[in-house]
C-alpha cells in the first residue's frame, strides 16, 4: 500500500481507494494528519534546522521551557531509550538492565537488548549489550540483581498487544529500584502524550520518562526527561556532548511539540470517551490504545488501517489520531 494523502483520520492510497486510518501512523498523529496548526507552526519558521547541540534555534530553546521536567533530546524514540538506558549507565556505574516479557523499546542495539521480541534480537544477539534480566510484564521482579542499574517499563505494552499491567506495578518497581539503587525507566513513547488518558504516564514513579512519536507530529523529535531532580548532570561530562546527532532538536519538529503539548491536554477527556467505546466493541486497552484478535490484512480489505501486534502478530492494534469523532468510530467499527 502507498500512501497518496492523509488528512485526518482519513488516508488516500496511490489507487485512489480511501481508508480510515486507526494506526494514527503509529500514534503519530495524534492530532489527525496534516493538522493545520502543526502545518501552519511549521510555514512560521524562520530557521528550519540550525547546529545541534552547539546552537539550538529559539523554537527549541522555547520546547524546553515547556517541558515539566530538564530533557536531552533525541531524534527517533529509540534514541531517546538510548539517552535513558546511558543515563543509568552513568548514574549508577552498574551495566545490568532488567526488562520484561512483550517489550518493545526500538532496534538500535543497546535499545534491542532491552526489547523482547525475537525476530528482531535473534539476528543481532552476538553484538547485544548487557547483561540483561527478563521478567514476566505485570509481576514483581522480586529483589534486582546486584549488577542492575536499572528497570526500563511500558506503562502500557504497546506492541506487546495493548497490555496493561495492575495498577500498583509501579510503584512496586519504583520500590524495587530505590532498594537497589536503580534507575526506574518509564518508556512513554507510544502510552504518553495523552494517548492512554494521560500526558506524562508514570511521571510519579520515573527517574527518567521517555517520549516520542506525537510529540513531532511527523517529524523526528524525542526526550528524555529527567523526572528525578538534577539527573540531567551526570552528562556534564566535559565541553562536547558526548551523545548528540546533527539533526538534534530540530527547529521545524520542535514547532510542531510546542502545538501538541499545547493541543493534547484538552483531548484527554475526549480520548477517554473513545476508549470506552473501543472497550464495548471488544478492544482491551486503554484509553486510545488499543488491541484484540484479527486480521490487519482483512482489515486493509475492508478499508480499516490497523497494524498487527501481540505475540506472533495475532492481534490488531489501534492507536487513532485523538480527534477520532463518533461517526468514525461507527464506521470503523461497522467495517470490521
Amino acid at each position: 500500500m502507498i500512501w497518496a494523502d492523509a488528512q485526518g483520520c482519513r488516508v488516500v492510497d496511490a489507487d485512489g481507494r480511501e481508508y480510515l486510518d486507526l494506526s494514527g501512523g503509529f500514534g503519530v498523529a495524534a492530532l489527525g494528519h496534516r493538522n493545520p496548526q502543526v502545518l501552519e507552526a511549521w510555514r512560521e519558521q524562520r530557521v528550519v534546522h540550525a547546529l545541534g547541540d552547539l546552537a539550538e534555534a529559539e523554537v527549541t530553546v522555547e520546547l524546553r521551557r515547556r517541558l515539566p521536567w530538564p530533557a536531552k533530546l533525541g531524534v527517533t524514540g529509540e534514541d531517546a531509550v538510548e539517552i535513558a538506558l546511558r543515563t543509568a549507565l552513568i548514574a549508577t556505574g552498574k551495566p545490568g538492565i532488567l526488562a520484561f516479557e512483550g517489550a518493545y523499546h526500538g532496534t538500535g542495539l543497546l535499545a534491542l537488548a532491552a526489547t523482547s521480541i525475537d525476530a528482531f534480537r535473534l539476528p543481532f544477539r552476538t553484538w547485544l549489550p548487557g547483561p540483561v534480566y527478563r521478567r514476566r510484564f505485570g509481576d514483581d521482579p522480586g529483589t534486582l540483581p546486584a549488577r542492575c542499574g536499572c528497570v526500563i517499563v511500558e506503562p502500557v505494552q504497546a506492541r506487546g498487544g495493548a497490555q496493561v499491567p495492575s495498577p500498583d506495578f509501579l510503584r512496586v518497581l519504583r520500590r524495587r529500584c530505590t532498594a537497589r539503587g536503580a534507575l526506574l525507566i518509564v518508556d512513554a513513547i507510544y502510552a504518553g502524550l495523552g494517548r492512554t488518558g494521560e500526558l506524562w504516564p508514570g511521571a510519579e514513579y520515573a527517574d527518567v520518562l521517555v517520549v516520542g512519536k506525537a510529540l513531532g507530529h511527523g517529524l523526528p523529535i524525542s526526550a528524555a526527561l529527567f523526572c528525578r531532580e538534577q539527573l540531567e548532570q551526570v552528562w556534564e561530562l566535559g565541553q562536547e556532548d558526548v551523545y548528540t546527532h546533527t539533526h538534534t532538536g530540530s527547529p521545524l519538529a520542535s514547532a510542531a511539540a510546542l502545538v501538541v503539548l499545547e493541543e493534547v491536554p484538552k483531548l484527554l477527556e475526549r480520548v477517554q470517551q473513545a476508549g470506552e467505546r473501543f472497550e464495548l466493541e471488544g478492544w482491551h486497552g486503554k484509553g486510545l490504545l488499543r488491541a484484540r484478535e484479527g486480521d490487519a490484512d482483512e482489515a486493509l480489505r475492508r478499508g480499516v488501517i490497523v497494524v498487527p501486534a501481540g505475540p506472533g502478530g495475532r492481534l490488531i492494534s489501534a492507536t487513532p489520531p485523538l480527534t477520532i469523532t463518533d461517526a468514525e468510530l461507527d464506521e470503523a467499527f461497522s467495517l470490521l
